[in-house]
């Protein structure tokens, strides 16, 4: 089904993303933090729509 359903522009399928080993640091290499931040929304016009959920994941 999935894939009848990729093929119509009617329709966009969403995969599982392949996991990735980690990188390794070498001793004395900075480190930095990040967080991807996911936001949902009750429409699409900033002007007028209000947050309703957050999603935050922390990555090195």
């Amino acid at each position: 089904m999935a894939e009848a359903l990729s093929r119509s522009a009617d329709y966009r399928v969403l995969r599982r993303p392949v996991p990735r080993s980690a990188s390794q640091r070498t001793v004395g290499q900075d480190c930095r933090t990040g967080i991807l931040l996911d936001t949902e929304t009750t429409s699409l016009d900033h002007a007028k729509d209000e947050i309703i959920g957050l999603g935050m994941v922390k990555f090195d």
